[in-house]
C-alpha cells in the first residue's frame, strides 16, 4: 500500500482483510475436508458411493465454492485498494461519513469498530454507493425513502 493512505484506511483494510482471509481459510478447510471425507468414503465401499451421499457432498463442495471465489474477489479488491489515487468526488477505497453512519467503500460487511468508531463496509454495487459516486462533501442522497448527508469523505 502507498504511504499516503490515511491511518485509518489502513487500519479499516488491515480489519477487512484479516475478517475475509480468516472466512476464506475456514470454507477452504471445509471443504478440504469434505472432498477429503468423500474420496474416503467413496474408496471404502470401493466406488460404489451412495447416488444421494454423493449429490448432498457435491451440492456443498459447489455451495461453498461460490463462496470461496466471492472471498477471493474481495481479498484481490482489498489487497489492491493502496494503487488508488485519492480524488474529491466518491469512490472505491474511500471512506464516507454520512449523518446516518460511516462506510468503507470496497467489500460488503457487517458493522466493525475501528478505533471506537463503528464501519460498515459496502461495495461498489451497493445502492448507496451508486447514490454517493461522483458526490461531493456535503451533498445529500436519497436511497429507499431515507436521506443521506455526506459530511467527509477520503
Amino acid at each position: 500500500m502507498k504511504d499516503t493512505l490515511p491511518a485509518i484506511k489502513k487500519k479499516i483494510i488491515a480489519h477487512l482483510l484479516a475478517e475475509k482471509q480468516a472466512s476464506y481459510d475456514n470454507m477452504m478447510s471445509m471443504q478440504n475436508s469434505e472432498m477429503s471425507g468423500a474420496k474416503k468414503e467413496s474408496e471404502a465401499d470401493g466406488g460404489m458411493l451412495n447416488d444421494g451421499k454423493k449429490d448432498q457432498a457435491m451440492n456443498r463442495i459447489e455451495a461453498r465454492a461460490s463462496t470461496i471465489d466471492a472471498l477471493q474477489r474481495d481479498i484481490n479488491v482489498l489487497n489492491g485498494l493502496g494503487s488508488i489515487d485519492p480524488n474529491e468526488e466518491i469512490q472505491l477505497g474511500d471512506v464516507i461519513q454520512t449523518d446516518k453512519g460511516n462506510f468503507f467503500v470496497a467489500v460488503a460487511a457487517d458493522e466493525f469498530q475501528i478505533d471506537g468508531t463503528s464501519y460498515r463496509g459496502i461495495s461498489t454495487d451497493s445502492p448507496l454507493f451508486k447514490e454517493l459516486q461522483g458526490k461531493t462533501d456535503g451533498d445529500k442522497v436519497e436511497i429507499n425513502g431515507n436521506s443521506f448527508q455526506l459530511i467527509s469523505s477520503f
